[in-house]
């Protein structure tokens, strides 16, 4: 009888797994929308991404660069904050996250693609890049009589370049006893507390410049009176008081504190009759002292680019060192004006797809509009 014949056999399977560290150079070297979809797919591959060295370097093949704007704003009746990237020629903003459950008192600028809200008691950081979010200890028991006096409880963030340490500083005034300052280290669990740090009434406000947090602080409860620069060191954890031109003026619905061209600067909202806007650069190479650069602009701007009735802030992003006079409110249309200071030229970026106007919620119509940085760093 003649034998069946059998099919050949298959030859022996070499394959073998990948080798972790192959895998983990591999993920080093994808950009971040990839890493995100990979995070959610392999429990193995998010392990990998939320170790702390891997954010450093993926950095080394992804360097740290502003890729867009960041556009935050309230969500109905300030029950939540939405954030949303859009690109720098305006177009449709895309929803990034929504963080409940209210409005921050203020939100940082962006410290290496990471921000924070502010809450007085407490601060939540932010990566809108892997859509995470981290919240710190509450500075004090909510049952101690301190929590109904914070409205000079202000919380700044910043990056020590030294030890690569990521610090919010809590500055905590209230009249009539010594301010309170402390400092909280990502990676930690409890607040430190701070000495010598100066008796003023710190501002809303802060950017963080080459290891420094910068903020304005009222030498006083009167909001009319002097107001002072306050320069912390995040490596020393020290302070330092800068004197600021009494001619700058000193109130957040006034002027904003930038950066511009890699320093602090203040930066005036009031447009004078003559058409320029004054920012004082501080220079710290010579000691400190503040350079008033005047920022003429174009014949006609107001007729043609910014609209009549709305108030601008001014604000400085990555590309091209452009200023940026975003409205400070929502409305129907939404535009934000970059400025070449060199070229003295405007154009108007027009940004849809966020939240409408809500006439009778006005509490919900601010919005503001900072750098988008992609940072692939885990709070995990």
């Amino acid at each position: 009888m003649e034998k069946e014949q059998q099919p050949p056999s298959s030859p022996p399977s070499s394959s073998k797994p990948i080798p972790s560290e192959i895998i983990y150079d591999i993920l080093t070297k994808l950009p971040i929308k990839s890493l995100m979809r990979f995070r959610c797919l392999s429990k193995l591959c998010s392990s990998y991404i939320t170790t702390p060295s891997f954010a450093e370097l993926h950095a080394l093949n992804f360097p740290i660069k502003t890729v867009g704007l960041l556009v935050t704003c309230p969500a109905r009746l300030q029950t939540a904050q939405h954030f949303f990237s859009v690109d720098f020629d305006g177009g449709l903003a895309v929803p990034l996250l929504t963080i409940p459950p209210r409005f921050s008192r203020y939100t940082t600028r962006s410290v290496n693609g990471i921000i924070l809200m502010d809450f007085g008691l407490y601060a939540t950081l932010c990566n809108p890049s892997t859509r995470q979010t981290f919240n710190t200890p509450f500075v004090c028991s909510l049952t101690s009589p301190s929590v109904n006096s914070t409205y000079f409880c202000v919380n700044s963030f910043g990056f020590d370049p030294v030890s690569k340490k990521y610090k919010v500083l809590n500055s905590w005034a209230i009249p009539g006893r010594d301010p309170e300052y402390r400092v909280f280290e990502l990676g930690t669990n409890s607040w430190r507390p701070l000495k010598g740090g100066p008796n003023y009434y710190p501002q809303r406000e802060s950017v963080c410049v080459d290891g420094f947090v910068y903020f304005r602080s009222w030498v006083s409860t009167h909001k009319n009176g002097r107001t002072v620069l306050i320069a912390f060191d995040l490596h020393e954890e020290s302070f330092r008081v800068i004197e600021i031109p009494a001619k700058a003026l000193a109130r957040r619905s006034e002027s904003e504190l930038i950066v511009y061209s890699g320093r602090p600067a203040i930066a005036d909202h009031l447009l004078l009759e003559d058409d320029t806007m004054t920012i004082w650069v501080l220079d710290e190479n010579d000691g400190d002292y503040w350079v008033q650069i005047k920022v003429f602009l174009p014949d006609h701007y107001g007729e043609e680019i910014l609209e009549e009735d709305i108030d601008y802030f001014v604000d400085c992003i990555g590309r091209n060192n452009e200023l940026l006079l975003v409205p400070q409110t929502l409305s129907d249309s939404v535009y934000v004006i970059h400025y070449d200071v060199l070229n003295r030229s405007m154009r108007r970026a027009e940004i849809f797809g966020l939240p409408e106007d809500r006439f009778s919620d006005l509490s919900s119509n601010t919005f503001s509009v900072i750098n988008y940085e992609e940072n692939v760093m885990s709070f995990t």
